[in-house]
């Protein structure tokens, strides 16, 4: 269920969903229709431009994943019919996942490895400190509520709930963190904040495990998910403060056309984590807890995290080095000039 908070320029976002779906409604019946008459193609125009304007709202203001999810979708289809491009839907998706993605992971690599090492860093601070300090660790509760915490509550954690309820729950909450890193990038303050916080809370609980001799264990349960959720959430953050350092220092383009260009290639980004992080959720979900070995368990999250991170370095490279784009086309980026 969505907060009262998710709001779009003081609206909210179920009212606007509600508001906005006759035209989004609309725009697939007439990209459903076999031909279409003049006045019908000029309104299909103009239908994906309002479309893609929600999107860019909603992205902006609001980023919830399945909304983005939809109008992506929609895009994509009425893009085809606008654009009448020969090619399958299928083709479309592979380009955009083989090409596409990796690309925009690629131009926010750098930002996204401070981000990781940086965070790595104050989390470890943190836990050592707090190990150390028995007034920090007095405030994080009662001797008694935190033996419950280590022996009990870390471990059960994974199991209380069904594994799809589990991993639908996660998953949902860890895409709507990394939207939001992304989304606020521009701003500074908010991608910083929710990083600050997210280490803090790993230190803290690596100090409570390893102070009742539970270090081992803290590792095994948070390895096989945490390695790709974690890189989400730091690429997520590092996506945000790169939207912010194209803004600040954009070269030889101007300002607002390259906070455009970034943020654009940054939307897919979104939708890389959104991915990254469902395959965070099914593991969080069904591997963690499962009686399989815990070797296996950490191969598989290992294995998982290092597909996530090869595709950013390695493809993302070779798809820059063949001259490719991760920046939408004309009809996509909303320019003049579309016809049918």
């Amino acid at each position: 269920m969505r907060s009262h908070h998710d709001r779009i320029q003081g609206v909210d976002l179920d009212a606007f969903v509600t508001a906005r779906r006759p035209v989004w409604d609309r725009l697939d019946q007439l990209v459903a229709q076999r031909s279409l008459l003049g006045a019908e193609a000029d309104e299909l125009i103009s239908l994906y431009r309002q479309t893609a304007h929600d999107m860019s709202r909603v992205s902006a203001n609001c980023p919830d994943p399945a909304v983005l999810h939809e109008l992506s979708i929609r895009l994509m289809h009425a893009r085809g019919r606008i654009s009448g491009t020969k090619k399958t839907h299928f083709s479309e998706v592979k380009r955009f996942f083989t090409t596409v993605l990796p690309i925009s992971l690629y131009r926010v690599r750098w930002m996204s490895l401070w981000v990781t090492i940086v965070s790595l860093l104050v989390a470890l601070i943190v836990g050592v400190w707090t190990y150390r300090s028995p007034e920090a660790m007095a405030q994080l509760g009662t001797p008694k509520r935190l033996q419950t915490l280590a022996e009990q509550d870390f471990a059960s954690y994974y199991s209380t709930y069904a594994p799809y309820d589990f991993a639908a729950q996660v998953w949902t909450n860890n895409a709507r963190i990394a939207a939001i890193l992304v989304a606020s990038g521009i701003t500074g303050y908010f991608p910083v904040q929710i990083l600050w916080q997210n280490s803090v809370h790993l230190g803290q609980m690596g100090a409570i495990l390893a102070d009742h001799d539970l270090l081992g264990t803290f590792f095994l349960y948070i390895a096989p998910h945490g390695l790709i959720e974690l890189s989400c959430v730091f690429i997520a953050g590092g996506a945000g403060l790169h939207l912010l350092w194209s803004f600040l220092v954009p070269g030889r383009r101007p300002r607002i056309q390259a906070l455009a260009e970034e943020g654009r290639i940054v939307l897919s980004v979104v939708v890389a984590l959104t991915t990254g992080l469902f395959v965070a959720g099914l593991l969080e979900g069904f591997i963690t807890p499962s009686s399989l070995p815990w070797a296996l368990k950490i191969l598989i999250g290992a294995l998982a995290c290092i597909g996530l991170w090869w595709t950013m370095w390695v493809v993302g490279a070779q798809r820059a080095h063949e001259g490719q784009s991760a920046d939408l086309e004309e009809v996509d980026a909303g320019y003049s000039g579309i016809y049918v």
